[in-house]
């Protein structure tokens, strides 16, 4: 089954840690070509009853896997390895793979994304970070707070032309994304209300 989690608070962070097995290079067969041999073999037997074009049961399909890993694939891949390594597929009242078989096919595809996620690709257009101002005003509509969390963060550069939006000048290193989620943090801190504490009363 698929669960799609979206946390959205000013900045976004998404990842997970794959443990992945080296095997030597003239050991390990073409990903394609492993697939064909031992990894579709294994999903036809255990997977494709429930998860065909017909059936798509909980709206996941693995008959039309090729092995190849694109990168719109990998959430879906990721997900099928999790659900075989939680022992959650195939469900209690189907045929279960063998401890080495759901061992193999949970590594070979963890070994797949994470080279797949090293690989060079090609990126359309670039992202670029508000600048202190528009987080401010952000923090204001999300959290409807007015504390002054922003100071923390650098000035932001001026452009030739005077501007201080310029894409060039807005990128994200990796101190000003700690320095976000500090900032994102103290705001969720001071937004959220527990109910069982009194508030503050000041004059």
């Amino acid at each position: 089954m698929f669960y799609q989690r979206i946390v959205l608070l000013l900045t976004v962070a998404t990842g997970y840690f794959l443990s992945v097995k080296t095997v030597a290079a003239d050991e390990q067969a073409p990903p394609v070509e492993a697939f064909q041999k031992q990894v579709q073999p294994l999903i036809k037997k255990y997977c494709v009853r429930c998860h065909d074009v017909e059936k798509m049961t909980s709206g996941v399909r693995v008959d039309n896997f090729t092995g190849e890993f694109p990168d719109e694939s990998l959430f879906h891949w990721r997900d099928v390895a999790k659900q075989l390594s939680l022992e959650a597929m195939p469900p209690e009242d189907e045929l279960q793979p063998t401890d080495k078989e759901r061992e193999f096919l949970v590594d070979w595809i963890e070994t797949e994304i994470a080279a797949a996620r090293s690989r060079n690709s090609e990126k359309n257009g670039a992202i670029r970070r508000l600048t202190v101002a528009q987080y401010k005003n952000t923090l204001q509509d999300l959290l409807g707070i007015q504390d002054e969390l922003t100071d923390i963060l650098p000035a932001d550069g001026v452009s030739e032309d005077g501007f201080l939006n310029n894409q060039e000048t807005l990128l994200l290193s990796p101190l000003l994304l700690e320095s976000y989620f500090e900032i994102a943090t103290k705001g969720l801190e001071a937004a959220i209300v527990d109910p069982n504490q009194k508030p503050v009363i000041q004059t």
